[in-house]
Parts: C-alpha cells; sequence; structure tokens
C-alpha cells in the first residue's frame, strides 16, 4: 500500500484537515476506493466527530474481523474506541488528529495477524526444530522492527509476497492455503535480510502487537 501524501505538521492550524488525515488513513488502511476518501474529506467539514466515525464504523470493525489473537484485539479496540470518544468531545487539536492519521497509515501493526498465523504454520510444518525456533525469532525481529517505526506497508508487503494475499475490498493480509517449507524458508530470508538491514539485535522481542499499537497511538497523540 502507497503512503498517503501528507502535510508538515509545521504550520499545520486546528481545521479539517486533522480528521480528514485521520479519515484517510482508515480509508488506505481497509482498502475502501479513494473516490470514497475523497467524498468523506469533502463531507466532513471540520469536526472531530467524523473522524470518530470513521473510527467506530471502519477501524473498530476491521479490527474486529482480523487475525490478531483475541487478546490484542480487545486492547486495540479499547484504546480506538477511548479516542474515538476524545474525538467525539473534540479534545484533540488538528495537529494531533493529523499525526494520528499519519501514523495509522504508515503503521504495519494491525496487519500482524498475518505474521502470527504464518509462524503457527511454520511450527507446525516439516521445517526442522533449528528452523522453526529461527522463524520465531525472526518474526519477533520484524516485529522488532515494525515497532520502531522503520516497517512501511510496501516492505510488509514484499516480505509477504510468496506467503501471503490482500483480500478485498478489506485490504487484509491473509496466509495462502498452499505454503509449503521452500515460502516459509523464502519468508523468512526476506524478513531477516530487512532485519539485518536495519540494526535490529537478533534476540526475543517482548514487546505485544498490542502493546506497540498503543505507542503508535501514543506518539500520535503526544502533543497538542
Amino acid at each position: 500500500m502507497a503512503k498517503a501524501s501528507m502535510p508538515s505538521e509545521e504550520g499545520t492550524k486546528d481545521v479539517s484537515l486533522g480528521p480528514a488525515c485521520v479519515v484517510l488513513g482508515i480509508f488506505l488502511l481497509v482498502g475502501v476506493s479513494i473516490f470514497f476518501v475523497y467524498m468523506s474529506i469533502m463531507l466532513m467539514g471540520n469536526q472531530g466527530k467524523a473522524a470518530a466515525r470513521s473510527v467506530r464504523e471502519q477501524l473498530i470493525p476491521w479490527v474486529e474481523q482480523s487475525l490478531l489473537s483475541q487478546g490484542d484485539r480487545q486492547s486495540i479496540i479499547s484504546k480506538l474506541d477511548d479516542v474515538a470518544g476524545q474525538m467525539e468531545r473534540e479534545e484533540l487539536t488538528g495537529r494531533q488528529l493529523t499525526r494520528l492519521g499519519i501514523r495509522l497509515t504508515e503503521s504495519t501493526i494491525l496487519q500482524w495477524g498475518a505474521v502470527e498465523q504464518l509462524n503457527l504454520i511454520a511450527q507446525r510444518s516439516e521445517l526442522s526444530a533449528e528452523e522453526k525456533a529461527e522463524f520465531a525469532l525472526t518474526c519477533d525481529r520484524w516485529l522488532h522492527c515494525a515497532a520502531t517505526g522503520r516497517l512501511n506497508m510496501q516492505d510488509m508487503e514484499f516480505g509477504t509476497q510468496n506467503v501471503c494475499v490482500k483480500e478485498h475490498p478489506s485490504g487484509r493480509l491473509k496466509p495462502r492455503d498452499d505454503i509449503d517449507e521452500s515460502s516459509l524458508r523464502e519468508f523468512m530470508s526476506r524478513i531477516s535480510t530487512m532485519c539485518d538491514r536495519f540494526q535490529i539485535p537478533k534476540e526475543e522481542f517482548t514487546k505485544s502487537v498490542s502493546q506497540v499499537f498503543l505507542e503508535v497511538i501514543e506518539s500520535g497523540l503526544a502533543e497538542k
């Protein structure tokens, strides 16, 4: 998925730009056509409530149907519900909404259920015990890479190219039905190369997917 072209935070005023960025980020994430993105931005005016509706009507249902673990889904939905409440009460500035829209557009975390499913497939496969351990560690490193904000959707789609398909119209990544050991090894090689490129340490990453997502949200709301 291509990154949305977002304006600089410098000089951003608290007008319709903030809600527009949130809605644009959500629509790009869930794979709705650009025509409806444009229409939503044109119709929403300058109310944060429009962004809240997009969170409640588009993003939360998308997360509910995702491949993330139940615990991660519950934590993420709870946080999104809290943020939507802040939007409805117009407690967030235009700059905060703009940053949040950028974070949602660029983050790969909500797609991480596909990676977790791939790890389960690998652990049940005919890979050797050593390969299975390396596979799990490499997935941990990749999550660590995502947590740093350096892993974008283009990287993720390239890494999962031979083991996942993108559902339409949701835009959700889903493991292929015909994954074999060769495909798993290719996936592991691709993401290991990315982790090495970004100098991610070869060690277990202790944060959960939901913890990483909460950090993404907090980074968007950190400053007024």
